[in-house]
């Protein structure tokens, strides 16, 4: 698939037949305090509303970066990432894995009532190149960072800040794997922010 023709068919999944399918993710802040967003891969499609009762992107990108700097897939061990995303009722976990730090297995279960496992479904549930994957999601936050800044992030979301040293990890590490395209966002706030930075 070419990234450059699709800016956001952000990833592959490789499905039983062996062919390549769009992993599509998006995020963004709707109010102050909420953002909306959307998984989808292989004919399945998650939607989520979030509020700052939590930090879901935070949480999203601490788990992504535990499969690579922590590879306890290496030592013969388990290498999963749990992640909690909570609604207004109910919420999202998101179980990532992999076995060979190549592909990774994406799980998403559905909570009516988070303190109920027996409430959770499974609404997503495929596996991808781990690459891939990390591209979807760090190729749409670039979005998002560029367009809104890192004040705007923290003002509209009005709890924590926007996890800048966790997306950088990622996206050095895409980077470093040859893995990247930039993005064309034309810089915005963002880039007066670096200016004030720099002066």
């Amino acid at each position: 698939m070419d990234r450059n023709t699709n800016e956001y068919n952000n990833a592959s999944i490789i499905n039983n037949s062996g062919m390549k399918q769009p992993f599509h993710f998006t995020y963004n802040l709707t109010g102050v305090g909420q953002v909306e967003g959307l998984v989808q891969a292989n004919n399945q499609s998650v939607d989520f509303k979030l509020t700052n009762s939590s930090n879901p992107l935070n949480d999203l990108l601490k788990g992504m970066i535990k499969l690579i700097f922590e590879p306890s897939h290496i030592w013969g061990e388990d290498n999963i990432s749990w992640v909690d995303w909570y609604e207004e009722n109910g919420g999202l976990k998101w179980v990532l894995s992999t076995e060979d730090g190549h592909v990774v297995h994406v799980k998403i279960i559905r909570y009516e009532d988070f303190f109920d496992e027996s409430t959770g479904k499974v609404v997503l549930d495929t596996a991808l190149s781990l690459l891939d994957f990390y591209y979807a999601v760090i190729q749409r936050l670039d979005i998002l960072l560029k367009k809104v800044g890192l004040l705007n992030y923290e003002q509209k979301w009005q709890k924590d800040e926007f996890p800048f040293t966790y997306f950088l990890l990622l996206k050095k590490f895409l980077i470093e794997k040859g893995h990247w395209i930039p993005t064309k966002e034309r810089l915005g706030t963002l880039s007066d922010e670096i200016d004030f930075l720099l002066t």
